[in-house]
């Protein structure tokens, strides 16, 4: 059976990353264009299944929703599977809409924002199933059933309507216990060449080498989605797959996409020593991490198997809210400093991610976040606006009987204020935040030596405050 999955294009406001935030989604950069992973994961074991499988990504091709539409009709899908985020969710559910009713494809939809408000997605029939949590199972049993003309119930991780109307949810699906048993993304139906990365020169991919995080932080998309175990592929699997993207694909950047990547530093260790052994001298990669996973000797290795950037979660500088919000993360400034220090050392780039508007927050302790940056001092920093995900421990906090608008949930605008700062005060600080942080002279020194990057700061700088709901109204 011929599946289509799909990821559909970007609103117009902005580019969407529907694989950040754990799933939920992220406003973007122009120049950043991740490949959609999780969909080329879904299709590594519907085809180690036997159907035939394409990947439709509208960003890549540089379609928008009638160029995509055509594009999946043409391929005459008999299961459709499309990706979601929180802040682009009206325009992929208008995309399924047209194509269930354009090939009378079987449809569904993925992502943890359908995931966490299922029953929302349903209204006007434009899809026929959402696939809950981790998809590979999931879908490949999907696909099975339609296959066989098979009726849905029954499908663990899955809802859908049944024919009285209302929405049926079938029982959670168990997270993938052995992710050594599943095949390889299949690289070989994405456009590989087209996707990149601010300040990298030539064409990156992105590798999922493990899946959960410990730290349980309220506002974190990624233990919702993967849970709060650890689970790992082992070295061996993942220096599988950087070979075939290597030797098959010719790829030689890479960004791993694990929420904390050096969680098992023997792990890491052991992956980073394979690279050397194969004399892969030429590849470079970056990660995602905790500071407190870090040593300068892991640091050492790392960058001698060509780890060349690191981006750190420093949250807040505030010890009330790392303890509350923040998994505790950063209890040892003085250790932080220290792997900041020792990244430099050893020529690995940072970038902290910090963010403001949490429930507690006045503006002297976002002030403390402002200045331990100061004091960390990383190569790159990015400031969000807090932001309550469904299903995240914070949006149970916030929500009472309120509805928040996912159109604006684009990780920059700040959905709401608390007690001490409005929306508009919070977004302020973040601006605050970057001026302080990007116009000190010796920060300015570093920018100008590459005025590449520095204008696509600027430029992002312009429209990461855009809320999808204003410009729509005043477009209209």
């Amino acid at each position: 059976m011929r599946v289509v999955l799909v990821n559909p294009p970007s609103p117009p406001e902005y580019r969407v990353s529907r694989g950040l935030m754990g799933g939920f989604g992220m406003a973007v950069s122009p120049d950043l264009l991740y490949p959609p992973i999780e969909l080329a994961h879904v299709a590594g074991a519907l085809e180690a299944a036997g159907h035939e499988v394409a990947i439709h990504d509208g960003d890549a091709a540089g379609v928008g929703p009638d160029g995509a539409l055509e594009a999946i009709v043409g391929l005459e899908p008999r299961l459709v599977c499309l990706d979601s985020s929180s802040t682009s969710l009206d325009q992929d559910l208008a995309l399924a809409g047209r194509v269930r009713e354009a090939t009378g494809a079987c449809v569904a939809m993925l992502g943890s924002q359908v995931t966490f408000c299922p029953d929302t997605v349903f209204d006007g029939g434009r899809i026929d199933a959402v696939v809950r949590g981790e998809p590979e199972e999931t879908v490949t049993e999907l696909a099975r059933r339609v296959d066989a003309g098979e009726a849905l119930a029954g499908t663990p991780g899955l809802s859908w309507v049944a024919p009285d109307g209302s929405v049926v949810h079938e029982a959670e699906r168990d997270k993938i216990r052995d992710l050594d048993a599943l095949p390889i993304p299949a690289r070989h139906l994405l456009a590989n060449e087209r996707y990149r990365f601010p300040g990298v020169e030539g064409p990156i991919t992105t590798v999922k080498s493990s899946r959960g995080c410990p730290l349980d932080c309220s506002f974190c998309g990624y233990t919702l989605a993967q849970g709060l175990r650890f689970r790992f592929r082992s070295p061996e699997h993942v220096l599988q797959e950087l070979e075939d993207l290597y030797e098959r694909h010719g790829l030689r950047h890479v960004v791993f996409r694990d929420p904390i990547f050096t969680t098992r530093k023997d792990r890491v260790q052991a992956i980073c020593e394979g690279i050397i052994a194969r004399g892969w001298t030429d590849l470079e990669w970056q990660c995602e991490t905790a500071v407190k996973t870090l040593d300068r000797p892991l640091l050492e290795v790392m960058a001698r198997a060509g780890c060349r950037h690191i981006s750190l979660g420093v949250e807040s500088g505030n010890q009330e809210i790392q303890r509350k919000h923040c998994g505790n993360k950063l209890s040892d400034l003085d250790q932080a400093a220290e792997v900041f220090r020792a990244c430099r050392d050893v020529g690995i780039e940072t970038r902290a991610f910090c963010m403001i508007g949490f429930p507690e927050e006045t503006p002297a302790m976002a002030d403390e976040t402002i200045a331990l940056v100061d004091r960390l001092d990383p190569d790159q920093v990015q400031f969000c606006a807090v932001t309550a995900y469904p299903g995240t421990p914070l949006y149970e906090m916030l929500r009472g009987t309120r509805e928040f608008d996912f159109a604006t949930m684009t990780g920059f605008v700040a959905l709401e204020g608390n007690e001490h700062m409005t929306a508009e005060d919070i977004e302020a600080k973040i601006r605050q935040a970057y001026r302080r942080f990007y116009l000190r002279p010796r920060r300015l020194l570093r920018e100008l030596r590459t005025p590449r990057r520095l204008m696509g700061r600027v430029g992002r700088y312009l429209t990461m405050f855009q809320d999808r709901k204003s410009t729509r109204l005043n477009s209209s």
